[in-house]
């Protein structure tokens, strides 16, 4: 039970820390473009003046047409009107422009923004949140905040187009204006209920919207696995349940919602019938003419929907805040905890690592590395082997950066590893896991985005060392091939040679192997096992093996169990000295 109101207590604590970005976070990027956001807003008050005037020269064409004396006077006013009107579609098209240029501008800073940041949340953040869920915010929710803008300036416009017809209904009858000016107030109090229960329910949709969203991407990834294991029914009835929760919060949304808004077209219609009223009180007293109440009456539906335009510009300011609450929401380090680094860059760092007494917890407070120590000296090739779960993938993770010890020491040759830079740890250390993730390009800018200035020849220098470079220039365009998505045109062992040598490209110190030929057949996996080798007294090489027969030439080998470091020792040693290391060993081979 105490476990329970921990968790709820820190839930409550998100939602107070997601209600402080909305539109203020959005201006900070609109103000790198201010030249297009001026423009954009000058032109906008520009359209609201000529929406005034041309509603007094309606009302005086009205008024000239009524007398039917002055027709030279009523075509004169027809042309202004029809000037206005010309002179406003123009300047609505070249608003697009401004729009458009501040609105994929500011569109392009913040997905930039945004996934840098997301690049820079703790794994263990990932973990909990899932990739769908920051798919989902920088694409779907980035294009809502865009079109929730679009709207909210156009119906500042129109407001501004109402305010005119309000005081031109002042300057016709001060008692009619404010009539008019009381029934928008009673509107606005009758749809306050409806925003408040749109605040309230909007962000529950919005988050199982996310859920479904983020389950479908997941499906779509993993459809190769789901027609392996033949669960597809099972996967989509799973699904099924978060759709239909989604469903049932989307509906009583909008049950809600159209509920309210119908109530207040009731009260805009009883806020007509009493204008009427009121209109034939002044008609019979003649404190009106009819030409006065048929301008008023004209243009009192205009004015009425003054409060719901401005409902309507409630309702959007509160969905961009809701949008940009959940965009801006991943920058914020408060809520998902970002990677943190130190400032020492070693210039002449040899490729020696230390850990000291290690430990490593996760959030349940589960050990998963218990007081771990071992010495990795520059240029040897170690291993780590040991049962699932006993700790292998944590050690790599530790030394790679993307999780932190909970207790203990790790040492860069002097240097401990919370005061390396970034520049540090992701210049001299590279990983190639079981799965790598080779990007849905050309070969050629698969290693420019690792080392931008890396030449041809230096990229095939690196694939020969991989002995993959004959693979390459067989294929139609060479280096300008792009082999699919993940590299789904290259076989398992191709596209780990090509994944090593483009960890190579950054003349690392420390080369990492997770598991990284237990997807491959026997024939492959000695090929890249060679290249591995290869690699031996160049630079630091360390492994994380299930099959142990790939790891026997290593310089020392590291046994682990439940999170101890019980033996180490060469493959020859250890078979005759550590009977758990050789059950390991002989269980292996015979899985292989």
């Amino acid at each position: 039970m105490a476990k329970r109101v921990k968790v709820r207590s820190k839930k409550v604590k998100v939602k107070e820390k997601t209600n402080k970005y909305g539109f203020k976070a959005l201006f900070k990027y609109y103000k790198k473009h201010i030249g297009f956001f001026i423009g954009y807003v000058i032109i906008l008050v520009i359209k609201a003046v000529l929406n005034f005037f041309e509603a007094m020269c309606v009302a005086n064409m009205i008024a000239l047409i009524m007398d039917g004396t002055n027709h030279t006077q009523t075509l004169t006013e027809a042309g202004i009107i029809l000037g206005l009107g010309v002179t406003n579609a123009l300047l609505s098209f070249v608003n697009t422009f401004f729009y458009k240029q501040l609105e994929n501008r500011t569109k392009i800073d913040i997905q930039q923004m945004v996934l840098k940041s997301s690049l820079d949340i703790q794994m263990k953040s990932y973990d909990k949140m899932g990739s769908g869920i920051i798919v989902t915010r920088l694409t779907a929710d980035i294009d809502a905040l865009s079109t929730e803008f679009k709207a909210v300036t156009t119906r500042i416009v129109d407001l501004l187009k109402k305010s005119a017809y309000v005081l031109y209904i002042f300057m016709l009858n001060v008692w009619l204006g404010l009539f008019l000016v009381g029934t928008i107030i009673f509107t606005i109090l009758m749809s306050k209920l409806r925003i408040h229960y749109f605040q309230k329910l909007k962000p529950k949709v919005r988050a199982s919207a996310e859920v479904v969203n983020s389950k479908i991407i997941e499906v779509v990834r993993g459809v190769k696995d789901i027609k392996t294991l033949n669960c597809a029914d099972s996967t989509l009835d799973n699904m099924r349940k978060d759709q239909l929760d989604y469903c049932k919060k989307d509906n009583f949304e909008w049950y809600v919602g159209v509920g309210l808004s119908q109530a207040t077209n009731i009260a805009r219609f009883l806020c007509n019938f009493f204008f009427i009223v009121l209109c034939v009180h002044f008609l019979k007293s003649n404190s009106i003419t009819p030409l006065v109440f048929y301008t008023s009456y004209l243009y009192r539906g205009n004015i009425i929907d003054f409060a719901t335009i401005l409902e309507e510009l409630k309702l959007n300011l509160g969905s961009a805040v809701v949008y940009a609450n959940r965009i801006f929401m991943l920058t914020d380090a408060d809520i998902y905890e970002k990677d943190t680094f130190g400032t020492k860059t070693p210039l002449h760092y040899s490729g020696k690592i230390t850990f000291k007494n290690v430990e490593f917890a996760y959030d349940n407070g589960k050990k998963v590395l218990d007081k771990a120590s071992f010495e990795i000296m520059p240029k040897q090739t170690v291993a780590f082997v040991g049962e699932s779960g006993s700790g292998k993938s944590t050690i790599i993770n530790l030394i790679s950066h993307l999780y932190y010890k909970t207790g203990g020491q790790i040492y860069f040759d002097e240097t401990k590893i919370e005061d390396l830079s970034r520049e540090f740890v992701k210049n001299n250390i590279a990983v190639v896991n079981q799965f790598p993730y080779i990007f849905n390009m050309s070969i050629r800018e698969n290693f420019k985005i690792i080392r931008p200035d890396i030449t041809d020849e230096q990229i095939y220098e690196l694939c020969k060392e991989t002995n993959i470079h004959n693979v390459i220039k067989n294929l139609p365009q060479g280096l300008d091939s792009v082999i699919g998505e993940n590299a789904c045109q290259l076989s398992g062992g191709q596209k780990q040679k090509l994944c090593i040598a483009r960890a190579l490209a950054r003349d690392v110190k420390i080369l990492i192997f997770d598991e990284a030929t237990s997807a491959l057949d026997n024939a492959n996996q000695k090929e890249i096992m060679k290249v591995i080798e290869k690699l031996k007294s160049k630079v630091t090489v360390i492994l994380i093996a299930h099959r142990l027969s790939t790891i026997t030439y290593a310089d020392n080998i590291y046994i682990l169990d439940s999170g101890k470091i019980i033996a180490n020792g060469q493959h020859s040693e250890l078979m005759k000295t550590c009977p758990y290391y050789k059950e390991l060993y002989n269980n292996s081979n015979q899985e292989a």
